[in-house]
């Protein structure tokens, strides 16, 4: 057995090698009728393949929604049109397509960013939930897990902010634990970024479980459809 690479924190920022990473194509790409007209195109592959296609114009401003009033079950149900609990309806239709919440940072990564900008915190929170709904075996499950005692003393559903900060608490501690792994098994190389122009070492815990989960191809946060933040 090799023995562990040093701790990435103990390398500054300097010109090294970029890491060879194969990254996952992104589901939004430019059309191409882009190359025959002056209307930019994109095309955003849904569940089955489907293709929907839309342009600038067709993107309405993101959807003034809170699914802390309207619930998880309303989440799940217009989170993921590949999922049992999708209802084939959502908060945000391009040319009469119902788009699932999980795509909507590709929507608007490139157009209508500053609109998004206001959006982008709480579809944050809406994925964590959704990836807690999704690791438990049902949603009665999930609400097994995430009950607190009520004054009569029966279980009761955790308020909306509470399960948010606690899910926040569970996803700090598995990053954590994923990030110690990741530097023990992987290489410096393996744990850099680029920042202007330069390779920089990740010293967050959040970045290096990001990094490790997509080179082990793991399911969580910060793997496709999420903007990843430079480490400071």
């Amino acid at each position: 057995m090799s023995s562990p690479s040093p701790p990435p924190s103990s390398v500054p920022c300097s010109s090294l090698p970029a890491p060879n990473l194969t990254r996952a194509v992104p589901s939004l790409s430019l059309s191409p009728t882009d190359t025959t007209n002056s209307v930019r195109m994109r095309t955003l592959r849904l569940a089955g393949g489907t293709l929907l296609t839309f342009s600038e114009s067709d993107v309405p401003d993101p959807p003034a929604i809170s699914f802390a009033i309207r619930g998880v079950e309303s989440l799940a149900s217009e989170w993921d049109d590949s999922s049992p609990n999708w209802a084939g309806r959502s908060s945000l239709v391009i040319n009469g397509v119902p788009v699932a919440v999980k795509y909507w940072p590709s929507v608007y990564k490139y157009w209508k960013t500053s609109q998004w900008d206001g959006t982008k915190k709480n579809w944050f929170d809406w994925k964590s939930i959704m990836l807690a709904v999704a690791s438990a075996s049902s949603m009665e499950a999930f609400w097994g897990k995430y009950s607190v005692p009520g004054r009569d003393g029966m279980p009761q559903r955790m308020k909306y902010t509470p399960l948010v900060n606690q899910l926040s608490q569970e996803r700090k501690a598995e990053d954590n634990h994923i990030a110690a792994i990741a530097k023990q098994e992987l290489s410096i190389e393996q744990l850099t970024y680029r920042k202007g122009g330069r390779q920089c070492v990740m010293k967050k815990a959040s970045k290096i479980a990001a990094r490790y989960r997509e080179l082990k191809g793991l399911a969580g946060h910060n793997n496709e459809g999420d903007e990843d933040e430079e480490d400071n």
